[in-house]
């Protein structure tokens, strides 16, 4: 679905989502904004996050720990890619010897910081008790 990285957009989204005949079991959002309107969505359909819906958003805002749920999610290398989105822009500028070639892609390790808005694994894969010992 279709969102402008609000929480609102998050929020009309995943409760679209969730009044259809099939409601998602887990929704990974754009970023941690969509996805704590997500959350919120949930809330508002009582539906419990993780348990009947799991959430995870994109790129680690300071919210995402402050939410509650604790919002899982995947943190970007922001720095990382500002120093190289850099140094590739002034060596296209300086006329180096990649000032002629095509743009390139370049990829950045990313981290999952699992928190509490995702089930623990073995829930996931659909053990009984989330592979807990009765």
């Amino acid at each position: 679905m279709r969102g402008d990285y609000t929480v609102e957009s998050g929020r009309l989204a995943v409760g679209r989502l969730l009044a259809g005949g099939a409601p998602p079991r887990a929704v990974i959002c754009a970023n941690d904004l969509m996805a704590i309107g997500a959350m919120r969505a949930a809330h508002e359909a009582g539906v419990a996050v993780p348990d009947g819906l799991a959430v995870v958003g994109f790129d680690d805002i300071d919210a995402a720990a402050l939410v509650r749920p604790a919002l899982t999610t995947v943190a970007l290398p922001a720095y990382e890619i500002g120093r190289r989105s850099g140094e590739l822009l002034l060596a296209r500028m300086s006329g180096g010897p990649s000032a002629g070639e095509p743009a390139r892609e370049e990829v950045l390790r990313t981290r999952l910081i699992v928190r509490e808005s995702t089930p623990p694994v073995a829930a996931a894969a659909g053990e009984p008790n989330g592979g807990k010992q009765a």
